[in-house]
């Protein structure tokens, strides 16, 4: 008897940590793919060297900029009632900034204007 109570405890842990592990892997934060308007000479920016990156995890989406760009203005539109989410976020090399947007199931749009008027463009979906 007393082994199966050891048994039955060990079990338990087992898949108590499991579920741990596995809750875990639901918090890992998803990029959101950016894209940019043309520069200037009417080119394309490569995406492996975009000034900004997006992640977006329960809700929040934050952004890291890896050049300076001044004053950079966001807005996030959810894609079903329309509702804004916004923002202004002053962009230096290395920084980062959030935003809160939503954790309800939708799609979403996402729009960056940068003070030198680049525009940053992503979209991704909430399930």
């Amino acid at each position: 008897m007393r082994n199966h109570l050891f048994l039955l405890t060990a079990i338990m842990f087992a898949l108590s940590g499991a579920a741990s592990l596995y809750a875990e892997e639901d918090n890992i934060p998803k990029e959101v793919p950016l894209a940019s308007n043309p520069t200037k000479e009417g080119v394309f920016r490569s995406p492996g060297i975009a000034a900004i990156t997006c992640y977006f995890l329960e809700g929040e989406l934050t952004f890291t900029f890896s050049a300076p760009l001044g004053i950079v203005e966001c807005e996030v539109v959810r894609v079903s009632d329309n509702e804004v989410f916004d923002a202004m976020f002053y962009a230096v090399s290395g920084g980062s900034d959030s935003l809160y947007v939503s954790t309800n199931a939708d799609d979403y749009e996402i729009t960056l204007t940068c003070a030198d008027g680049t525009i940053y463009y992503g979209e991704y979906s909430v399930e």
